[in-house]
């Protein structure tokens, strides 16, 4: 290996106050290699560095590292440059590194060293490239922030827009001041009472600051996040501290007020997969307004013509509500269902009718308990008499229900059957009412409590069928949902796919036939591909760990499943980063398209839109995105996929499309798979 040019110096000094979290002054020799690794999994974070204009790194510490070396170059043959570090401590309580000399619109390539107790490098990382575009968020008027004492969430605007919510941990016995205040400010660590050392400290008195709570424990502050808790000044998480410190200038108002801000905070993510082709009606089985959820349903007319489009409404007592709206050409167009009048405080399947082919999706925002999050789902295009689920788990804090819309003026029946993992099923059978919407917990029905499992529902009557979870995994807590399959297929696809720190992956494969079935899965990462066999038993479900997988953890991946017997596949994912976690389910693909349709899309406030794209061709696809915005704007955007290879593709940075709703229509030259995911943090006011 060609050395760079930076060990041909004997010795890298530099001050730990700056980059650091100890004080000292320490020299690295760079001669003599140390034992230890380099770090894995070097990655650029894409959306935070937007949020703050700087270049965001992360990577996995190495077990027995003391510190890490950062090194950035122009050229990926260097030469390179030392711009920072970190401390091992540092890494395990906020795994980032921020390069505040980056500038925005240049491309830059980074490695990083791994430094032993005595001060040696290891070889370097892999190479990871970077860059923030020149269109980072602009300010849309004077920064400010609130801190709610009440909802224990600090909201941080620009003019009026707010750009972003935290959770937080305010003072005990109503010890944190109230007013009017002004960043004074900022130090990079400092001691807090009892001589706590505390990371990005903003000073708002001469004893109060807004930081990230104190190094030490995870779960014993975790768990107290969004409560008082501090000796008086406003805790952050240590994975988003950062943001405000870099985001807040000296003199930022401050107000802290007891009043409450919010009569909800929503956080979390979903996903779903496109719609290869419009239609002129679509199906959903799940919508509820009671409680503490809200649905919107979710149209996109990316034809040249206006829609005439009828929404019935089926609640779940055999009353039909119907209701007309127009969409116009090139435009999306969001619906409120918790404000039709009818609509209020009831569950509910969806028929949508358009006098042209239009793509609909359907939105849930809700916090039941100590569970918040959202769940999104395309529509179905037509009814079917058999439908087939990979998902079901009713173990430890999970529930799952089963929501089967029966549209038709006769009653009906399905027969459930559900296919354990280990082989055994279970099989129950359900009226389905005219006109109404059935929900089954899956929880309550014998011996179902405490299993993983898929299902097939077989019914009397074409129905439309979906499945609903919600869960309590720790730290995460929230509910995905998805609509089922009308058949089993031999391949399944899926475009999003991420093992990196705080994120989960499973990938669930039903075989809900009389013959064990051998399963090829394909993933397809930035390097390359990687293939696994499993063997799936008859009338079984399998659950598979992707980010335990050897050699798939750190990884932002697509995965392909082949199959010599037709089967059912999903995918699920759990977040646990920041205050957006959550989680997400969706149904593969059996089809890659040319075409994919999506109606749901939102950059506005705190809300980070993706669009993931994985080709399965060996040769390049030549994509063009086409964004329909709710003011009938449009806006093309070209990209090349290479192949093989997963494209992600942030729609927040893209000129136009920066706090907005919209559509998208995407065309391939090559057939290809897309899904679109978002992560979120919403209010609801009073």
């Amino acid at each position: 290996m060609r050395k760079p040019l930076f060990h041909l110096v004997m010795s890298v000094t530099f001050l730990f106050n700056a980059i650091f979290l100890s004080g000292a002054s320490i020299a690295y020799s760079t001669e003599a290699k140390g034992g230890l690794n380099p770090p894995e999994d070097l990655s650029f974070r894409e959306q935070d560095s937007l949020s703050i204009g700087y270049v965001v790194l992360t990577w996995s510490p190495v077990e027995g590292a003391e510190a890490y070396l950062v090194y950035r170059a122009e050229d990926p043959a260097g030469p390179w440059r030392e711009v920072g570090g970190r401390s091992q401590e540092s890494m395990r309580v906020h795994p980032v590194f921020v390069d505040y000399g980056a500038l925005q619109g240049t491309t830059y390539f980074y490695r990083v060293f791994t430094v032993d107790t005595q001060g040696r490098e290891s070889e370097p990382s892999s190479v990871v490239c970077a860059r923030v575009p020149e269109t980072v968020r602009s300010s849309s008027g004077p920064k400010r922030m609130v801190c709610s004492l009440f909802d224990q969430r600090i909201y941080f605007y620009e003019g009026d827009q707010l750009v972003n919510v935290m959770r937080c941990s305010t003072g005990l016995n109503n010890s944190t001041p109230t007013g009017n205040f002004r960043i004074l400010a900022h130090y990079r660590t400092h001691l807090g009472v009892g001589g706590a050392v505390c990371d990005y400290w903003m000073s708002f008195t001469s004893r109060h600051g807004m930081h990230s709570w104190p190094r030490g424990s995870r779960g014993n502050y975790e768990t107290g996040l969004g409560s008082p808790a501090s000796h008086g000044c406003i805790r952050l998480h240590p994975m988003e501290a950062y943001w405000p410190y870099h985001w807040a200038p000296v003199g930022t108002p401050l107000t802290i007020t007891r009043a409450s801000l919010a009569r909800r905070i929503i956080s979390g993510c979903h996903v779903s997969v496109g719609a290869s082709t419009a239609s002129k009606e679509w199906y959903f089985a799940e919508g509820y307004t009671a409680g503490g959820f809200d649905t919107y349903l979710l149209l996109s007319n990316p034809g040249s013509r206006e829609a005439q489009v009828e929404v019935s409404f089926f609640r779940s007592d055999g009353s039909v509500v119907r209701r007309e709206y127009a969409v116009p050409a090139g435009c999306s167009f969001t619906l409120s269902v918790d404000r039709v009048e009818g609509m209020e405080g009831v569950e509910f399947g969806m028929k949508v009718s358009a006098s042209t082919e239009v793509v609909a999706e359907r939105a849930i925002y809700f916090t039941m308990g100590k569970r918040d999050d959202g769940t999104v789902s395309i529509g179905s295009p037509e009814l079917s008499k058999t439908w087939y689920f990979a998902e079901g788990y009713t173990g430890g804090s999970f529930e799952t229900y089963l929501l089967i819309l029966n549209p038709h003026g006769k009653a009906g029946r399905a027969k459930l059957t559900f296919y354990l993992e280990g082989g055994s099923s279970r099989s129950f059978e359900v009226d389905l009412s005219p006109s109404a919407r059935r929900t089954v917990k899956v929880d309550d029905l014998p011996g179902m409590d405490g299993q993983a499992f898929a299902i097939e529902l077989d019914s009397s009557l074409p129905v439309a069928a979906e499945r609903a979870e919600y869960f309590d995994k720790g730290y995460v807590r929230g509910g995905h949902a998805s609509v089922g399959s009308t058949g089993l297929s031999r391949e399944w696809h899926f475009a999003e796919g991420c093992t990196r720190q705080f994120f989960e992956e499973y990938v669930l494969v039903g075989n809900p036939r009389g013959e064990p079935a051998r399963v090829q899965l394909h993933y397809r990462l930035p390097e390359g591909s990687q293939g696994v066999e499993i063997l799936v038993p008859p009338g079984s479900r399998v659950t598979v760990p992707v980010h335990s997988q050897p050699g798939l953890s750190g990884k932002d991946l697509g995965l392909s499943i082949y199959a010599d017997a037709p089967l059912v596949a999903e995918r699920a994912m759990y977040y646990d980063r920041d205050s957006r976690r959550g989680g997400h389910a969706s149904i593969g693909t059996p089809r890659p398209s040319r075409n994919w349709h999506f109606a749901e899309g939102y950059t506005d406030g705190a809300f980070d839109c993706y669009l993931l794209v994985s080709n399965v061709n060996p040769e390049p696809a030549a994509l063009l995105f086409n964004f329909f915005r709710e003011d009938g704007r449009k806006f093309t955007y070209q990209f090349t996929v290479a192949g093989g290879t997963r494209f992600t593709l942030h729609v927040d940075s893209l000129p136009g499309l920066d706090r907005t709703a919209f559509s998208l229509a995407l065309d391939s030259d090559r057939p290809v798979v897309a899904e679109r995911a978002t992560y979120f943090v919403m209010t609801l006011g009073h």
